[in-house]
C-alpha cells in the first residue's frame, strides 16, 4: 500500500475531472489484471499522452499510483501534533475502501507507464473493484463525507474543551481580577478618607494643644501677680 497520504484522492479528483475516452471503447467490467492490461493497452492508444513532467515528484504534490495533483495544505502550525491526530482519524488511506481500491491497484503496477499510465491503472482498479467487490464511484466519494463528518466531530470536541478551558483558566482569572482591582480601588477610597481624617484630627490636636499652652501661661502669669499682691500686703 503506498504511503504518500491523500494519494487515492488525487487520482479520483484527476478521473473525475478528466475527459472521458470514447464509450464505444471503453470495457463494461475488468475482472482479471490480464483482462486489465488488455484494457489498459487499448486506453493508452487513444489516452493523450502525458508528458514526462506530468508525473515528475515535486515538493507541492504527492504521487501514489504515478499521478500528479497539487494539494493546497493550507496554512502550517509551528507544531504538527494536532494535525497528526486528525490525520489518523481522517485518513481515507485507513479505510477499507482505500484498501479495496489497492487491492487491485497493487498488480497493475508491474506495467510499465509507457504502456498505461498511471491515470489509466487506477481506473483500472476502480472498475475490477466495482465488478468483483461492488465499490463504485459514489460509495468512494461518500467516504470523504464520512472522514469530513468525522473531522467536524472533531472540532466540535475541541472547541467543546477549549470553551472549557477558557472559562476554567481565562475567565475566571479575568473575574478574580477584576473583584482584586474593586477591593483595591474600595482600600484606596478608605485610604484617602482615612488620610484626610488623619489630618483633620491632627489639626484639631495642634490647635487644642497650642489653646491649652497659651491658658496655662496666662494663668500661671496671673497667679504670680496675685501672689505679689499678697505679699505686699502682708508686709503692711
Amino acid at each position: 500500500m503506498p504511503t504518500n497520504k491523500h494519494g487515492l484522492f488525487d487520482s479520483i479528483k484527476h478521473m473525475a475531472f478528466e475527459d472521458e475516452p470514447e464509450k464505444a471503447e471503453k470495457p463494461e467490467s475488468i475482472s482479471t489484471p490480464a483482462a486489465a492490461q488488455t484494457f489498459g493497452t487499448a486506453a493508452h492508444a487513444y489516452a493523450p499522452a502525458a508528458p514526462a513532467e506530468a508525473f515528475a515528484p515535486t515538493e507541492t504534490s504527492v504521487t501514489p499510483v504515478g499521478y500528479q495533483m497539487p494539494i493546497d495544505t493550507g496554512v502550517v502550525p509551528d507544531n504538527d501534533e494536532a494535525y497528526r491526530k486528525l490525520l489518523s482519524k481522517t485518513d481515507f488511506e485507513g479505510t477499507d475502501v482505500a484498501a479495496t481500491i489497492h487491492k487491485f491497484l497493487e498488480p497493475l503496477k508491474a506495467i510499465p507507464d509507457t504502456a498505461m499510465p498511471p491515470n489509466i491503472k487506477f481506473k483500472t482498479a476502480v472498475l475490477q473493484a466495482q465488478a468483483q467487490a461492488g465499490l463504485t464511484q459514489d460509495g468512494i466519494l461518500a467516504v470523504f463525507d464520512t472522514l469530513k463528518a468525522r473531522l467536524q466531530q472533531e472540532e466540535d470536541a475541541f472547541n467543546a474543551k477549549a470553551q472549557q478551558f477558557v472559562a476554567r483558566e481565562i475567565t475566571g482569572r479575568q473575574d478574580h481580577i477584576s473583584q482584586i482591582t474593586a477591593q483595591i480601588t474600595q482600600l484606596q477610597q478608605q485610604l484617602a478618607q482615612l488620610s484626610g481624617e488623619l489630618v483633620e484630627a491632627q489639626g484639631k490636636s495642634a490647635h487644642v494643644q497650642s489653646q491649652f499652652a497659651a491658658a496655662a501661661q496666662r494663668r500661671g502669669g496671673e497667679i504670680e501677680q496675685q501672689k505679689a499682691q499678697y505679699a505686699a500686703l502682708l508686709k503692711g
